[in-house]
């Protein structure tokens, strides 16, 4: 997948070798970098973007059930197809708690891309 029109930031935002802001290689990779800025964004951080975010690192404070992992999967899916809806195609979306650890992964296809990306985010407390 080549770069569409314009430049984008990588994220974690960083310096390239060059000396300027470091870019992502594809489009795949920036759908990626989209993808966990929304996972790691709490909702209500961004001031003028309240319901923007997915509130993983929220998620360990809190007691694992399985109503929890059913409320995130909703708030996920519904925050991935909010803000990516237009990016990327989610396939799968699987939450796992065990003992202090979230564990998120997401399969999604970029838009225009015809081969399917995971991505894993996995979060401990401490």
């Amino acid at each position: 997948m080549t770069l569409s029109a314009g430049r984008h930031l990588a994220f974690p935002f960083r310096i390239g070798t060059d000396g300027r802001t470091a870019t992502p290689a594809s489009d795949s990779d920036h759908v990626r970098d989209e993808i966990l800025q929304l996972l790691l964004t709490n909702q209500g951080e961004r001031l003028f973007q309240p319901t923007f975010g997915g509130s993983v690192p929220r998620l360990v404070f809190e007691p694992a059930s399985d109503v929890l992992k059913g409320v995130t999967k909703a708030r996920i899916t519904d925050a991935l197809s909010r803000w990516l809806g237009h990016r990327a195609a989610i396939e799968a979306l699987d939450v796992v708690f065990e003992g202090e650890t979230v564990d998120v992964l997401v399969k999604f296809r970029p838009a225009g891309s015809p081969d399917s990306r995971v991505l894993r985010f996995q979060r401990k407390g401490q």
